[in-house]
C-alpha cells in the first residue's frame, strides 16, 4: 500500500475538510480525493461520509485511524533508521505540543544536540492524545505534554513550573483595562483557562483567540495588544522596552510533564538531560 493514502486518510481525518487537508499536503484537492477514492477501493469500504460541508469518518474510517497511525509511525521509524548510514548515531523521536515547542523546546534542541553528536533526532509537533498513544506503543521515545497520563507502563517526570504573566505593547496599563481592550486570548489549555476564569468573569469578547503564543507575540508588536504569554518567552522583550508586564495582573502557573515508556530504558538518560535543561 501506498503512505502516501494513509497519510491523506489521516490528514482529512483530522481536518475533516479535503481542501484544508490539499493545502496542508501540497497537493491539489483532486488528488486528494483521487487517494481517498484508492484506499477504499482497497479496502473495500467507504471512509468517509460527505455531506454537504460535513466529512465525517465511517465506522469503519474510525477503525481504521489507530492502525493508520501505527503503520505510518513505523514506517517512519524504519525510514529513519535506514537513512542513517553512520552504525554509531541513535535515532530518538520525541513529540510535544506545539506550545511547549515555543516555549522549551526550541533551546533545549540546541543545547541537546550540541551535546549529543551521536543522536539523530526526529521530532513531532502532536496534540496530547498522539503523544500519550505513541508513547504507550513505543512509537515515540518521549514525550512532552501538559497532561499526565494515568497508565502503569508511562512513567511521568514534572518538569519546571512554567509561568504565564500579563504584557502588553503598552506601558502602565492596569488588568481591567487590558483585558477590555486589544485582549488576546492565547489558549494554554484546560488548567490555564480555568485559571484565566476564575481571575476574569465577564469580561468582553478578547479581540483575538489564538493557541499559538509567538504569533500572539508577534502581532502585539507589531500592532497593539496584551496577553498571557511564557515569562521566559518575553524576557528579553521586557528588558528591552518593547513589552511591558500588566503589573497588577495575577501570574498563572501550570505543570508540563516529560512521559517514556517504562520498557524504554535507552531514552532514560536523554530525558534526565532534557528535565535538567
Amino acid at each position: 500500500m501506498d503512505d502516501e493514502l494513509l497519510k491523506t486518510f489521516l490528514e482529512i481525518h483530522k481536518t475533516r475538510h479535503f481542501g484544508q487537508a490539499a493545502d496542508n499536503l501540497f497537493i491539489t484537492q483532486s488528488a486528494v480525493s483521487a487517494r481517498i477514492r484508492q484506499l477504499e477501493q482497497e479496502m473495500g469500504v467507504k471512509l468517509f461520509t460527505r455531506d454537504r460541508n460535513n466529512i465525517r469518518p465511517t465506522a469503519a474510517g474510525e477503525k481504521l485511524v489507530k492502525y493508520a497511525e501505527d503503520i505510518m509511525n513505523t514506517w517512519n521509524r524504519v525510514k529513519t533508521n535506514i537513512a542513517i548510514e553512520d552504525e554509531k548515531k541513535m535515532p530518538l523521536s520525541i513529540g510535544a505540543v506545539s506550545s511547549l515547542w515555543d516555549i522549551y523546546l526550541n533551546r533545549w534542541l540546541i543545547k541537546f544536540t550540541d551535546s549529543n553528536a551521536d543522536i539523530v533526532l526526529n521530532c513531532q509537533i502532536l496534540n496530547a492524545d498522539s503523544i500519550r498513544l505513541k508513547v504507550s506503543n513505543n512509537t515515540l521515545d518521549f514525550g512532552f505534554t501538559y497532561i499526565a497520563p494515568q497508565e502503569a507502563q508511562i512513567t511521568v517526570m514534572k518538569t519546571l513550573p512554567i509561568n504565564f504573566i500579563m504584557i502588553s505593547s503598552e506601558n502602565d496599563l492596569n488588568a481591567d483595562d487590558a483585558v477590555r481592550k486589544n485582549y488576546i486570548y492565547v489558549d494554554w489549555g484546560i488548567s490555564f483557562s480555568e485559571a484565566h476564569s476564575q481571575y476574569f468573569q465577564d469580561i468582553p469578547t478578547p479581540l483575538m483567540r489564538i493557541d499559538a503564543g509567538r504569533i500572539a507575540k508577534r502581532f502585539i508588536k507589531s500592532k497593539s495588544g496584551t496577553a498571557y504569554l511564557p515569562e521566559i518567552m518575553v524576557k528579553r522583550d521586557l528588558e528591552n522596552g518593547e513589552l511591558f508586564k500588566v503589573k497588577d495582573a495575577p501570574e498563572i502557573s501550570r505543570n508540563a510533564y516529560i512521559i517514556y515508556n517504562n520498557t524504554n530504558e535507552r531514552c532514560l538518560s536523554m530525558i534526565e538531560q532534557l528535565s535538567d535543561q
